[in-house]
Parts: structure tokens; C-alpha cells; sequence
């Protein structure tokens, strides 16, 4: 039998090349580990601004986007608590959490005073290290007179001898006012945070989830677990209130709605798609047929996508299903000329098959050139799958249903097959044949006009900002935290590197400076940065140093100072009169504690391969230091270190990229703009793509149809894609990527319909029938999606609608008069 211009293919070759093809594919597949990818953040693109950090701001993004906050609260502070007590019972060994936290270490605080009490000479605040550094003793001797004789000073004077400028208490009193102590609003009572607000006291339960805890909702999963729990303790105890704050409960929230959402929708699909077929071919089988060539391609697909990307993304596999609606068309057009009596289905409609596959398959790869790790998986799922579901149809199918001898050319279908309801395309051909030549012209040139207000108003623009709605108890549990909380970090932040640790927290000197400055003109009310607490090795070192010049009056070698046992004569004179005067009898005992104890903080490590590893932020810190650093420092990166400054409490005309501005190694990040920045280039991107794309097809088609029949092929996806987008600018709707995709989709569907109505003819009942039932299957399956709350799905499906019923509508004026 004839295949491709003239090369002869049996049957049996036929299945044979399927399987081989479709077993490569698998089997490539199969090779790797499997793995379905849920996390937005791993496919969401960096901006060029962030480039250089986007590791590292991955990271960061990773910790935060798995922590949890519950308040448990009620107008009893005891009910509270023993709620809060019994939460943290059921979940504190659940290998879900990484790690959970309710109670807090009575010692805590005592802990922390003696951590910088031990450190008391290194981690200095700015105020303490400028009096060093000026020699301003008055200024340190009148503080720390305050401290001891102050009527209401609370400070610990056991280490007096040791500490006679209580110094201790400054760098703890410098971490209070740099860490979120400052500004919240719980306070520590009976081992819990607690905090009151409207009558009602609120106890604090965190946690950290595990990473292999899956973003999709399950009734096995913990936040349905958590929320069952929560709902039991809530009616054990009227009255009792609970707010619950986290990433992980608003995917929980949105991934429990969108499924219940999808499975209608796909539901109510699937029905009219398969009542619709089953209304047209009166039989199970070309239904049967079609799904299971819908199957093979969307598992081949996927197969393919893990081998290439490693992995597969949840968007991909929704999106990437576009091939749903070719696959259904393709099988279609076999069915229904097979059942209108053409005897050699293959030879009749493969010419249109093959350059409908290859103009879409064009389209698809033109996506693989974006600079956007889940547009190339989607146009590589894309591929594979419409590859699959061609060679199900033309080789499989060819082989399986065409059950007569057939001439090589094959037979074209009867006018008016009688075995198949054509009195819709029949009314539609009439109609359309009504129409003159003139007439077409000018419908088009109407049309094409109406769409220029739309496109003038459109606007090309995604917010992710706009993707989710919270509902309303999300939305009063997020405020409530927040206002107790008060943190208010700022939507911008920065992240700084350095090529090692110490040189990490100079370059963050050098921000906090701005910081500084940026406070004082009212643009930011304060800030978080470790450099706040630990400062560089260079500051740490220049206390020490200029701390023993204010002390011995001249900068000399300790070592020297010990050996001539010079300790008591070595003191300034204003010094020693000063231990004098708060009752320090023993002057040694404060010389050898400032020559002794320099233990200098740093965050990597030396092991016994002289190479550097980091610290264990939760073992070598007190907990309420190590939490804090967790937050801020991201550690050890490729060859560099990287942290998190996070400004709180900014004003309007605060602008996080100016202050940054200068800094090489300072990168401003606004994660919300930076994506949206990224995906509307992407789009812009995208469109470039696929126009280079279809110039490539309009060629194509004009050396096999000839310019004016390739002009009339290419206008009805180009005017339906055009005509969607007007429609977004004429409703005010942005134009975002999802959108863009809905429409690069039209552009691959819709070009099928003016092809087959080009080679049918516009006469061809058969072929206007075919074609009207794929619309229709394409129209319910993608329109549908539109009824979706998603707004991703949403826009996307709407775009699909209106693009794919355009197209319909314009195909017939493709073929011959």
C-alpha cells in the first residue's frame, strides 16, 4: 500500500514500526526514576535580576514555604493552653513535621544572657562599638552606672568583678532589639507564648513540615488531619478559637478546591463528549478506540518528559493534556470517513493528518527555545504525545480497522453518507455557500476591524498575585497572626553573598549602613540581618582591639602583659578608679577575662580535610538565637555563603533595589515581582516563538498549496487567535501567560480545521462533519475549564473557547469555491 508520496508500508509493518517507536519511547522513560513534581516554586522562572542568587533564594523560599503557625485561643488563658498542649501531643512525633514547637525553656532567657555574656566582647551592637572605637569611656561608665544603681534595673550584677561595664547585658539587650522580640506581641507565660487581643488569649504552636509531605490534599494528609483535630478540640471546648497561618494550608485549601472543582468539570466533560460520539458513530468501539489512543500518548508522553527533564511538573501533565483534544480530533476524522463508506481512510485524509501534525508540532517546538524550565516540559509533552497519538492513527489504526482490500488511492466517502447525521454541517455548507466571493472579503475585513479596539486595550500582564483567593477564615486567621506577630516584613528583601563566611557579613555591613540611613529618613521602621547580632570577624576583631586601648590607654601585646604580670598596673587610670568606685576590688580578674576570653562566632567550620563545612545552627546557638539565624542565614551554597536581610515595617516610597543600588554583592528580591516580571517577558518571548513558528508553516504551506490557498489556510487560527485576545482587551482582562498558552494551543488545533476543509472541500459532508465534531469535543473539553474558579484554568480555558469557536466558524471559507 502507497504510504508517504509513494513508499509502500504492509500492515504488519505498520504495527511493528508503532511498537518499536512507542517502546524506545517508554522505555527511555522507564530508565529514570519517576518523579511528579507539585512544588510551585521549583518551576516558577528568575528574573535576570536574581539570577545570580536564585539558589539560594530557592532555598530560602523551601524553609519558609513549609512553616506553620496555630493559635489556640479562648477567653480562659488555661483552656487555651491545654488545647495548645493537647495539638502538640497528637502531632509532636508525627514523622509529617520536621520539627514542632509549643513549649519554650523557662531557662531560655538565661540561656541567651550567658551565650553573650561568654561572647560579651565580640558581638556588640553599633552603639557600644562606636564608644570602643571613639574611647568614649564616659559614655560606657555613665550606661553601666545606670545599670547598677537604676531604680528599676533588672540587670544580673553576680559577674560584676567580670564584667564592670556589663557588657553582657548590651550585646543580649542588642539582640532584643534586633531579633522579632521586639516587636511582637506574645510574651512568655507558663512555658508558652502567649498574646491576647478582642477578650481572648492566644497560645502559639509552630511547626515545620517534612519536604516529602506532597502538596496535594488527601484525606491522609496532615493539614487534613491537623484540621480534624482542631474540629474535635473545638467542640470539646465551646468558645475555643483557632487560626491557622502558613503556605501549607493555603495549598491544602486550593489543591482540596481544585480537585473537587476538576472532577466535576472533567466529569461533566467526559459525559457530553462521550454521549456526543456515541449520538455519531451509533457504536462503543471508535469511543473505546479514541481513549485508548488518548491513553497511549499521554503515558508515552510522560515517559518521554521524565527522561528529558528528570522529573515531571503537576501544571505540565494538566496543561501538557492539550493533546486530549488533537488525539480526539485525529480519531475522529479516521471514524467518521471510515463510517461515511470511504474504503482507504488513510489515503484520503493523510495529507491533511500530516500537515496539521506537522504545523502543530512546529508550534511545540518553536516553546522548546523558552527560557522557562515548564513551558519546554509542557511543549515536550506536547510533542511525544501528538507523535503518539499520529502514529496510533495513521500506522495502528490503518492496520486494525481497515478491514477491506482497498486500491492504493483509496475512495473518497459518498456525498451524502447516510449513516451519519449531516444535517447540521449540511445547513452550515448551504449557508456558507450563500455567501460571494465579495461578501467573504468583506465579513473578514469587518471582522478584522472589530478586533482592533479589543487588541489596542490589551494587555499583556500575569500576576501570580491574582492566581488564588483566600476564603474568608484563611483570610481573618492570616490578618490575626500578622497583627500579633507584627513583624510586617516587607514584600522586598534582600539577599547578600560571599565568597566565606566573614566576607558574607562585611557585605552585609555595607547594607545595613543604608539601613540605617533608610531608618532614620522614616522609610523602614527596623530590619532583621544577622550582621545585627554577629558581626563580620572585622568588627568582632576591631572591638577587642579597640576595647583594650580604652582599657590599658596604649594597644599592647596581651602576651607581653601576662608575662611581666603587669596585670593591675596595665589599667588606665580612669579604669582602675572606676572599679574602684562600683566595688571591684580584684582588678585581674576583669584584665585576664578581656585577654582571655576573645572567642570569635563564625559560620563555617574546618574539618580534618582542611575544608570548610557550616555550623549546626540548632546545636552551637541557644534556641532562641538559632531560630532566629535558621530564618536569615541560608548557609553554604556552591562556592559561596549567602543570607536574607529582611526589612520590616516599610513606607510607600521605601524602594528596596535603589538602596542596593552600588552594592555588587547585594541583590534586592521581590519574589511576587520578580515572577511576574519573568512570566510576562516569557509571554512576550513565547509569541515571538510561535510567529517565527507559523512564518515557517505559512512557507511550507504555500509550496504545497500555493500563496493564495496557504493565505486562506493560515488567516482562521491567526483571526481566531487574534479575536480571543481582543476579546480579553475588550472584557479588560490581562493577557497572561495561561492565556498565552490557550491561544498557542489554538494556533496548533485550529489551523487542522481549515486544512481538512481545504483538502474535503467545502461540499464534503464527511469532511464538515468531522470537523464540526472535533471542534465540539475540543470546544466542551477545554471550554469547560473556564467554568473553573482557578483563574490559571480559568483564563486558560476561556482562551481555548474562544479561540477554537473562532476558528470553526472562519475554517470553511478555506476550501475552494
Amino acid at each position: 500500500m502507497k504510504f508517504f508520496n509513494g513508499i509502500r508500508l504492509s500492515a504488519k509493518t505498520g504495527i511493528i514500526l508503532w511498537v518499536a517507536i512507542h517502546a524506545i519511547l517508554i522505555i527511555l522513560g522507564l530508565s529514570v526514576p519517576w518523579k511528579m513534581d507539585s512544588d510551585l516554586y521549583s518551576i516558577l522562572p528568575d528574573s535576570n535580576e536574581i539570577k545570580n542568587v536564585s539558589e539560594a533564594e530557592k532555598e530560602l523560599s523551601s524553609r519558609t514555604v513549609r512553616n506553620i503557625t496555630v493559635l489556640v485561643g479562648h477567653e480562659d488563658f488555661e483552656v487555651a493552653r491545654s488545647a495548645a498542649v493537647a495539638l502538640d501531643r497528637m502531632f509532636k512525633e508525627d514523622s509529617s513535621f520536621e520539627e514542632t514547637r509549643l513549649f519554650v525553656n523557662e531557662n531560655a532567657m538565661n540561656e541567651m544572657r550567658e551565650f553573650f555574656f561568654k561572647h560579651r566582647y565580640t558581638l556588640q551592637g553599633k552603639t557600644i562599638r562606636e564608644m570602643f572605637a571613639k574611647g568614649d569611656f564616659e559614655s560606657l561608665k555613665n550606661r553601666a552606672l545606670q545599670k547598677i544603681y537604676g531604680s528599676f534595673s533588672m540587670t544580673d550584677l553576680n559577674h560584676l568583678d567580670e564584667d564592670p561595664f556589663l557588657l553582657g547585658d548590651a550585646a543580649f539587650e542588642n539582640f532584643v532589639q534586633n531579633s522579632p522580640m521586639s516587636l511582637s506581641r506574645f510574651v512568655l507565660r507558663d512555658s508558652v507564648l502567649y498574646a491576647t487581643d478582642s477578650n481572648a488569649t492566644y497560645v502559639m504552636w509552630n511547626a515545620v513540615l517534612s519536604k516529602n509531605v506532597s502538596a496535594f490534599s488527601s484525606e491522609e494528609h496532615i493539614i487534613a488531619r491537623m484540621n480534624h483535630v482542631l474540629d474535635s478540640l473545638k467542640m470539646a471546648q465551646p468558645g475555643l478559637l483557632v487560626a491557622k497561618s502558613g503556605v501549607p494550608f493555603h495549598s491544602f485549601e486550593s489543591s482540596d478546591r481544585a480537585k473537587s472543582e476538576i472532577a466535576w468539570i472533567s466529569g461533566v466533560s467526559i459525559v457530553l463528549i462521550l454521549l456526543l460520539l456515541l449520538y455519531v458513530f451509533r457504536s462503543p468501539v471508535p469511543i473505546l478506540a479514541t481513549l485508548s489512543t488518548i491513553a497511549v500518548g499521554i503515558f508515552t508522553a510522560l515517559a518521554s518528559t521524565w527522561f528529558v527533564f528528570g522529573n515531571v511538573h503537576v501544571f505540565t501533565f494538566v496543561f501538557g493534556t492539550s493533546i486530549i483534544g488533537v488525539s480526539i480530533d485525529y480519531a475522529v476524522h479516521f471514524f467518521v470517513h471510515r463510517k461515511a463508506g470511504v474504503r482507504n481512510v488513510r489515503s484520503c485524509i493523510i495529507k491533511g493528518l500530516l500537515l496539521g501534525f506537522l504545523t502543530t508540532e512546529l508550534s511545540y517546538i518553536a516553546l522548546t527555545f523558552a527560557d522557562f524550565s515548564l513551558l519546554r516540559q509542557m511543549a515536550v509533552f506536547s510533542i511525544v504525545g501528538l507523535l503518539s497519538a499520529f502514529l496510533t492513527i495513521t500506522l495502528l489504526f490503518h492496520a486494525v480497522f481497515e478491514n477491506s482490500i482497498v486500491s492504493s488511492e483509496g475512495t473518497e466517502a459518498q456525498s451524502v453518507p447516510a449513516n451519519l447525521p449531516t444535517q447540521f454541517p449540511k445547513a452550515i455548507l448551504n449557508a456558507y455557500a450563500k455567501i460571494p466571493k465579495w461578501g467573504v472579503r468583506l465579513i473578514l475585513a469587518l471582522f478584522f476591524l472589530a478586533l482592533l479596539p479589543g487588541l489596542k486595550q490589551l494587555h499583556i500582564h500575569t500576576d501570580i498575585g491574582n492566581f488564588y483567593t483566600m476564603n474568608d477564615e484563611i483570610k481573618a486567621s492570616e490578618a490575626l497572626t500578622s497583627k500579633l506577630n507584627n513583624l510586617g516584613i516587607a514584600p522586598s528583601y534582600f539577599i547578600v553573598e560571599g565568597k566565606q563566611d566573614h566576607i558574607l557579613l562585611e557585605n552585609e555591613e555595607l547594607l545595613t549602613e543604608r539601613l540605617n540611613q533608610a531608618e532614620k529618613e522614616g522609610l523602614v521602621k527596623s530590619y532583621l540581618a544577622v550582621s545585627n547580632i554577629i558581626p563580620s570577624g572585622r568588627f568582632q576583631a576591631g572591638s577587642i582591639l579597640d576595647l583594650e586601648k580604652l582599657v590599658f590607654g596604649i594597644k599592647k601585646r596581651w602576651i607581653e602583659i601576662l608575662i611581666n604580670n603587669e596585670l593591675p598596673q596595665m589599667l588606665a587610670p580612669n579604669v582602675r578608679n572606676y572599679l574602684t568606685e562600683i566595688g571591684v576590688e580584684n582588678h585581674s580578674i576583669f584584665v585576664k577575662s578581656l585577654l582571655l576570653s576573645q572567642d570569635f562566632i563564625d559560620f563555617e567550620k574546618i574539618d580534618k580535610n582542611d575544608r570548610f563545612v557550616d555550623v549546626d545552627l540548632k546545636n552551637d546557638f541557644p534556641q532562641s538565637l538559632s531560630f532566629l539565624l535558621q530564618m536569615l542565614w541560608i548557609g553554604h551554597i556552591g562556592d559561596k555563603y549567602y543570607s536574607a536581610v529582611l526589612p520590616l515595617h516599610v513606607s510607600d516610597e521605601f524602594d528596596a533595589q535603589k538602596i542596593a543600588e552600588g552594592l555588587p554583592n547585594v541583590y534586592a528580591v521581590n519574589k511576587m515581582q520578580n515572577i511576574n516580571h519573568a512570566l510576562t517577558k516569557i509571554s512576550h518571548v513565547s509569541l515571538k516563538l510561535v510567529c517565527i513558528a507559523y512564518a515557517v508553516v505559512f512557507l511550507i504551506l504555500v509550496i504545497v498549496y500555493k500563496f493564495k490557498d496557504a493565505v486562506r489556510i493560515i488567516r482562521a487560527p491567526v483571526l481566531a487567535s487574534l479575536f480571543a485576545a481582543s476579546i480579553f482587551g475588550y472584557i479588560e482582562i490581562d493577557f497572561n501567560f495561561f492565556a498565552i498558552v490557550g491561544v498557542i494551543l489554538t494556533l496548533g488545533i485550529g489551523i487542522d480545521y481549515a486544512l481538512f476543509f481545504k483538502e474535503g472541500g467545502r461540499s464534503n459532508l464527511t469532511t464538515a462533519l468531522a470537523v464540526m465534531l472535533s471542534a465540539m469535543t475540543t470546544i466542551i473539553s477545554f471550554g469547560s475549564l473556564a467554568c473553573s474558579a482557578f483563574v490559571p484554568v480559568h483564563t486558560f480555558g476561556l482562551a481555548v473557547l474562544l479561540g477554537i469557536s473562532c476558528c470553526f466558524f472562519i475554517s470553511p471559507f478555506s476550501a475552494k469555491r
